[in-house]
C-alpha cells in the first residue's frame, strides 16, 4: 500500500511521543536526585541529634550545646528547602508524565487509523476481486450455455 495519510502524523507524533518520554526520565532522575539529597540530610540530622544527646548526657559545655542547636536549626532550614525542591520535582515529572501520556494516546490513535484505513482498503480489494471471480464465473457460463467456448 502507499504511504497512507496517517504515516507522517505517526511518525512526527512518534517523535514527540519519544521526546515527551525523555523529558519524563530526566524529570523522574531529578527527583529521585532530591529525593536522595533529603534523605541524605535527614540522616545527617540524625547523626547530629544522636552526638547532641549524647554530649549533654556526658556533660557539654553551653556554647558547645549552642553551637549543635544552631547547626541542626540550619540543617532543620535545609531540610525544608529541599523538601520544596522534592515537591518542585515532583510536580514536574508529573507534568512531563502527563504529556508523554498525551503524546502516547495520540499515537495508538492515529495507529488504530491506520489500522482501519488499512482494514477498509482490505475488504476493498477483496470485493474487487470477488466481483472479477464473480464476472469471469458468469461469462464463463454463459458462453458455456451458449456454446461460445473458447
Amino acid at each position: 500500500m502507499a504511504d497512507s495519510k496517517y504515516a507522517l502524523l505517526i511518525r512526527l507524533t512518534d517523535d514527540k511521543q519519544k521526546a515527551a518520554a525523555e523529558r519524563m526520565g530526566l524529570a523522574q532522575a531529578r527527583l529521585t536526585e532530591a529525593r536522595s539529597r533529603l534523605e541524605q540530610l535527614d540522616g545527617f540530622r540524625a547523626e547530629y541529634r544522636h552526638r547532641l544527646t549524647a554530649g549533654a548526657s556526658q556533660g557539654m559545655g553551653i556554647a558547645q550545646y549552642q553551637d549543635f542547636r544552631r547547626f541542626l536549626t540550619r540543617l532543620d532550614d535545609a531540610m525544608q528547602q529541599q523538601q520544596l525542591e522534592v515537591e518542585r520535582c515532583m510536580q514536574r515529572f508529573l507534568l512531563e508524565k502527563q504529556a508523554w501520556q498525551q503524546e502516547y494516546k495520540k499515537l495508538k490513535a492515529y495507529e488504530k487509523l491506520l489500522e482501519r484505513e488499512s482494514e477498509r482498503a482490505l475488504k476493498k480489494q477483496a470485493r474487487a476481486q470477488q466481483k472479477m471471480t464473480d464476472e469471469f464465473a458468469t461469462r464463463r457460463f454463459w458462453d458455456v450455455k451458449h456454446g461460445d467456448q473458447n
